[in-house]
């Protein structure tokens, strides 16, 4: 079993660390699975500094492990798969997974990288995949609120959007052209970065379409509106930086006029984690940067975030990040 654990950050990135595992050179921004492990290659480029994509066209000799870890600055990832499956795809999160024995996948799946996913595909199985991978940074300065918000509660479904969205005809004419494309052709860059763009296009399209259908007074559903604001505003709380406790959950309901259960079960639809797992994410966060600037000694830090035992401070830094304050302060 060849099995890849991975953050995904960008591709180009994610190819290399799959290289190493292998111990196979990228070559021009292609690797070549060898004879004793399968055939086929893998590309990796990027559109731009916070936008890559990736081309898989191989088939291994032993069953194939990727191992995505959930990120907390998150992105999106965009996966077009056409594959031939020889014995098995199982496909699992933290609480849930999916076992198909179907001969042929033709999907798109949209997800959040906030979240640990993980893909098995059988050996001797061909794949033929398209991956685009949206950061952080493109999420927060393209897109508006309300529309990465109806991305992100689409994506909290997790998987129940794994079989949700068939590869069309339009969709397959974008995708033949980009594996019959001769990656070492001069041209082939802009050949490649001109059709992932129209599939991703395509989809976000026919997306945005069928959740922003007008109804007949011309405006979207209120309750949808009315829900989207609520999650923004709580999430405005747990965000704040002065903030120096965690609020009751019935404040945070009453904030969102929901109740209890209906605010807890769509927070973590769309942020991926619950009300105080985010926060405590957060407020982590920001020790981390505090203690990276080396002007605030570990007390100071603990105290601020809201710890009043340094001891429970250390656990849950060490638990979030797999280092001790003290020795990201001396790092």
């Amino acid at each position: 079993m060849i099995r890849y654990t991975y953050p995904l950050k960008d591709y180009r990135t994610w190819l290399k660390g799959f290289a190493r595992l292998l111990n196979v050179r990228v070559i021009e921004k292609r690797l070549q699975i060898p004879p004793h492990l399968g055939e086929g290659y893998i590309y990796a480029s990027s559109i731009n500094q916070d936008i890559s994509y990736v081309i898989l066209n191989f088939t291994l000799k032993d069953d194939l492990v990727l191992f995505r870890k959930k990120s907390f600055d998150y992105g999106l990832s965009l996966g077009f798969s056409q594959v031939e499956v020889s014995d098995f795809f199982k496909v699992s999160e933290q609480v849930n997974s999916i076992t198909d024995k179907s001969p042929r996948r033709n999907n798109i799946f949209l997800s959040s990288t906030n979240y640990d996913l993980e893909l098995t595909y059988s050996k001797n199985s061909t794949l033929k995949i398209v991956g685009v991978l949206f950061g952080p940074v493109f999420l927060r300065k393209c897109l508006k609120k309300d529309i990465l918000l109806d991305i992100l509660l689409y994506t909290g479904q997790r998987l129940q959007n794994v079989n949700k969205v068939p590869i069309t005809f339009e969709y397959r004419q974008l995708l033949d052209d980009i594996f019959e494309t001769n990656t070492q052709s001069p041209i082939s860059n802009l050949i490649l970065q001109n059709r992932v763009l129209m599939l991703t296009e395509k989809f976000l399209n026919t997306f945005l379409e069928k959740k922003y259908a007008i109804n007949e007074t011309g405006r979207r559903s209120k309750e949808k509106e009315k829900d989207i604001q609520a999650l923004k505003e709580v999430e405005s709380i747990l965000s704040d930086e002065k903030l120096e406790k965690f609020p009751s959950i019935e404040s945070l309901s009453k904030t969102a006029m929901m109740s209890s259960t209906k605010l807890k079960t769509k927070f973590k639809n769309v942020y991926g984690m619950k009300l105080y797992e985010f926060y405590n994410r957060n407020r982590l966060e920001k020790a981390k940067e505090m203690l990276r600037s080396g002007k605030y000694s570990v007390k100071e830090v603990g105290h601020d975030i809201g710890f009043s035992n340094l001891s429970n401070f250390a656990k849950a830094f060490r638990k979030e990040f797999g280092i001790l304050p003290n020795e990201m302060l001396r790092n």
